[in-house]
């Protein structure tokens, strides 16, 4: 049906071409334009209720929702509940669908470490700590992000600074982001069938987690900006 309303479009479009073409060699009166200018736009309105009245039907594309609970995330994309599993898990470092975007290391001696995120009430990361079988004297930091083949990935990791005790997580810098799609306008869309609605632009921004491995003995010490966003794997 989809093809007949194209071809039927197609169909009147030439007609009205022909028509300007045959009548442009005659001198046309200004009550004879508005006369063929009003059909057109009497035209435009009968066949858009038309388009949709003849367009097949369909069913709704399901969409999935998926209960919050542990290494559960309401998102319908079960690449993004992937990585969040395996963030949870401790698998990042094992898993295909996660890339490390930054990493640091710092010697640190001391008993207790607090860790602390100074921008918090803007910005908050989800910290996933690991204890180490040795005591090392090493804090090792991974910011992992999400990949994906038909994604595109803003990934701005926060940046990790270590001052005296504590261990701060500072917002990043912000991103400027220009962005330009491109898509049929009503001229084509009317007989292609793809307009701007009918294509869906995937796309996530800042889905971003921390991957911390300490020494087994370190003692971690935390405020209300971390209490919330810190995972403790086997305890």
């Amino acid at each position: 049906m989809t093809l007949v309303a194209s071809f039927i479009n197609l169909l009147i479009l030439l007609l009205i071409i022909f028509a300007f073409s045959a009548f442009s060699k005659v001198r046309i009166s200004p009550g004879k334009a508005r006369l063929v200018v009003g059909f057109y736009i009497a035209l435009l309105f009968v066949t858009v209720p038309v388009f949709y009245a003849i367009a097949e039907p369909s069913t709704p594309e399901p969409f999935e929702v998926i209960e919050n609970g542990p290494g559960q995330y309401s998102y319908h994309d079960s690449q993004i509940n992937a990585f969040y599993d395996a963030f949870n898990e401790g698998r990042l470092d094992d898993y295909e669908g996660a890339e490390i975007i930054a990493r640091w290391s710092f010697d640190y001696q001391e008993e207790r470490l607090k860790i602390t995120a100074p921008d918090y009430e803007r910005y908050s990361t989800p910290i996933v700590m690991e204890r180490k079988d040795v005591r090392d004297g090493k804090l090792e930091v991974f910011s992992y992000a999400p990949k994906s083949s038909n994604r595109l990935t803003l990934a701005n990791p926060p940046d990790i600074r270590l001052q005296g005790n504590q261990l701060e997580i500072l917002q990043p810098e912000r991103i400027h982001l220009e962005a330009a799609r491109f898509c049929h306008d009503f001229t084509m869309a009317q007989f292609t069938g793809r307009g701007y609605s009918m294509d869906r632009m995937d796309h996530f921004f800042g889905d971003m987690v921390f991957y911390l491995r300490i020494p087994e003995d370190l003692q971690i010490d935390t405020d209300e900006s971390t209490e919330h966003d810190i995972h403790f794997l086997n305890e």
